[in-house]
């Protein structure tokens, strides 16, 4: 089909310009060999002028009686009249030139030769030469004029055929030109436009497909290409309708994921808002109704029953029979349950009632399954933070007891110790006059018995208005400035970036204020310093050191309130660490110790443990 539709543009084209490549060759190669021929014409009329220039001065060279000149030139004006030049164009007898140059050589022939060669031998008289020389050179002329005549009509005709070959091309180009306006330029134009209107989105344009040559054969194709397009453009506009529709849905449902896990992992003490959640939840799956069922981990019946939407409770759920949703039978095909469970434990179950007919499809399982998932592991923290709380209150009690036991306890210890010997001392008969030391001692020990509980009731308030270490010693130090102008407080802190445990923010607070207190009152110095730092190649060592430039202390175990450096030693031991007390070369008293906070051997433990 593709060789017969060739033949119809493709072949009048090919055509036309082999005839106008033809003709272009045929003008051109005549116009060649006539122009050879006008060439001939020119150089014969050359020839035949030098002719009559050497009949003339032959005939002068017999008039001077050189008869070896003169038969040299009359040998050379023979062979220039026999010549191929002038003989080249007399081959046809019957034309003028021909006809001319037969006269020329007759005359020279029956004439003029044998006068010149009788001449040459015996004089003759000059103007019987003369006259066959003037009737030579008028034949000759006549020759040249036929040879002129020759060469114009030569230039006419290649004129002729030029023009000619020019108005023929002429009319091939023509009609090559209509046929390629005709049948390529305008059926281009078409497919052109229809393949602009492809390129815009617009598959309504078609193209001429009538005929049977190859552009008719393009058309065709294009429309069919646009048709298939079109289809397919229309088939890919409803599948990303559909692909819209998911990726909404999708996202619908991961923002409602994300929010309802923000809401159960909120850090607010108050419960979730579990309506709310299920008004979203059953609005995005489309499901008629949403129930979440409450329980504890020890209990098998739910302590409350949270609908999506006010309704009339089924009988089950009034009746309290939760055994076929828990163990995921439902009575009904048009019930799905999904439990709250987390690390083995039931928090209850999620329960779907869909419409008559409806089910699940993929996407909505899986995203019940991971909101009941995610309200399993909400329930599961807050029960674990319930725990943890009720384990942070026992042990700041047991701080507190601690405390107590270290401080106030000891000193009330203490004075009942004294108000025992005050009573022994009474009972003998000259007690009254050694009861007077007995009642320093219970002064002392109540001032410092009183100046504990004011200490534990301080740290107690620091620790309780959420402060971090730091703060805190500024603020007990704060205290401590204010309660004297003899000396000053100091605080170098360089230990911001360790975490510190409450544990060891209350060892390191109470060490240092006991140790300020006892600098206050026994140093006799103007200046307490507190540093925390860092040590260690790693930096993973604190170091509390507290500094006075005061007098110094002497026996340690047997000064400062007597039990003072007991309790700062075994909150000392309490961190790991091993209280220090010495007196500097340029004097005072430095108390300082070490210890590893626990955070660092919490994280070396999980190293280990991953290794």
């Amino acid at each position: 089909m593709f060789s017969k539709l060739n033949r119809s543009i493709v072949y009048r084209i090919g055509l036309l310009m082999f005839a106008i490549s033809m003709l272009a060759v045929l003008s051109m190669t005549s116009s060649v060999f006539i122009s050879d021929s006008a060439e001939q014409d020119a150089y014969a009329v050359n020839v035949s002028g030098s002719i009559r220039m050497q009949s003339y001065r032959l005939l002068n060279t017999i008039q001077q009686n050189d008869a070896q000149t003169a038969r040299r030139e009359l040998a050379e004006l023979e062979r220039r009249l026999s010549s191929n030049t002038l003989t080249s164009g007399t081959q046809d007898h019957t034309s003028e030139l021909s006809q001319a140059y037969q006269g020329v050589q007759h005359h020279w022939d029956h004439e003029l030769k044998p006068l010149f060669e009788d001449a040459i031998s015996e004089p003759i008289p000059n103007i019987e030469i003369r006259q066959a020389v003037d009737r030579f050179v008028q034949k000759l002329e006549v020759l040249v004029s036929q040879y002129q005549q020759h060469a114009e009509k030569n230039i006419a005709r290649i004129r002729l055929i030029q023009g000619l070959a020019l108005l023929a091309m002429a009319l091939l180009m023509i009609i090559a030109m209509f046929i390629l306006n005709h049948y390529i330029k305008h059926p281009l134009a078409q497919l052109t436009d229809v393949a602009r209107q492809i390129g815009r989105g617009d598959f309504t344009g078609r193209a001429s497909d009538s005929g049977k040559d190859e552009l008719s054969l393009l058309g065709h194709t294009l429309n069919h290409m646009s048709e298939a397009i079109s289809r397919s453009h229309s088939t890919m506009e409803q599948r990303v309708k559909a692909k819209t529709a998911d990726l909404e849905r999708s996202n619908a449902a991961l923002e409602m994921l994300y929010d309802i896990t923000r809401e159960l992992h909120s850090a607010s003490d108050n419960p979730p808002d579990f309506k709310h959640l299920l008004n979203k939840l059953a609005a995005v799956t489309s499901v008629k109704d949403v129930d979440l069922c409450l329980m504890t981990v020890a209990g098998n019946k739910p302590y409350e029953h949270i609908p999506s939407r006010d309704k009339v409770m089924p009988l089950r759920c009034i009746q309290q029979s939760c055994d076929d949703c828990l163990n995921q039978t439902p009575q009904t095909p048009d019930s799905v349950s999904f439990p709250l469970v987390h690390a083995g434990e039931n928090y209850g179950v999620l329960v779907c009632e869909m419409m008559p007919g409806q089910t699940l499809q993929g996407w909505q399982e899986q995203l019940f399954r991971s909101v009941s998932e995610q309200i399993a592991v909400s329930l599961s923290l807050r029960s674990q933070q319930e725990q943890q709380r009720r384990l942070v209150l026992m042990h700041e009690r047991n701080v507190i007891a601690r405390e107590l036991h270290d401080s106030l306890a000891q000193g009330l210890s203490y004075l009942k110790i004294q108000v025992a010997r005050l009573q022994k001392i009474l009972s003998q008969p000259d007690g009254i006059n050694k009861v007077e030391p007995v009642i320093d001692e219970l002064k002392l020990g109540l001032n410092s018995a009183y100046r504990e509980l004011r200490e534990l009731l301080t740290t107690f308030r620091l620790k309780m208005d959420g402060q971090d270490l730091q703060s805190a010693m500024q603020q007990s130090l704060g205290q401590l400035q204010s309660r004297t102008d003899n000396i000053q407080l100091i605080l170098d802190f360089n230990a911001g970036n360790i975490p510190f445990s409450p544990n060891e923010e209350i060892h390191l607070l109470q060490i240092a204020r006991e140790a300020c207190q006892n600098a206050i009152h026994h140093s006799q110095g103007s200046r307490v310093q507190v540093s925390i730092t860092t040590q260690g190649e790693d930096n993973k060592q604190v170091r509390l050191c507290i500094r006075d430039n005061g007098v110094g202390i002497e026996d340690p175990q047997g000064k400062l309130n007597h039990y003072g450096l007991a309790i700062m030693m075994e909150r000392a031991r309490n961190l790991g660490g091993e209280l220090n007390i010495s007196q500097p070369a340029d004097g005072g008293t430095e108390i300082s110790f070490a210890f590893r906070p626990a955070c660092f051997n919490q994280t070396q433990e999980l190293e280990r443990h991953i290794v």
